[in-house]
């Protein structure tokens, strides 16, 4: 068999692939946070506002900071 055997029909998956539920974690009377490439966000009072902002962090530049700035070192 060749690698052409094996491709993803219709190309290169994109980002409707791009879904970790591992990428998300509870920490108790802190809140949400998310693992991204440039690290850890958060935290989020629920999981719904987690998943917003990974949302706006895919498609592009952010207009709000992240919440964890002014905590961070």
């Amino acid at each position: 068999m060749t690698n052409l055997e094996f491709e993803v029909p219709g190309g290169r998956a994109g980002k409707q692939y791009r879904s970790n539920p591992d990428r998300y974690f509870h920490i108790m009377t802190e809140g949400w946070y998310i693992f991204t490439r440039e690290g850890v966000r958060g935290p989020f009072y629920d999981k719904s506002q987690a998943t917003n902002y990974l949302h706006g962090h895919i498609q592009g530049p952010q207009e709000e900071p992240d919440p964890s700035n002014s905590w961070r070192l």
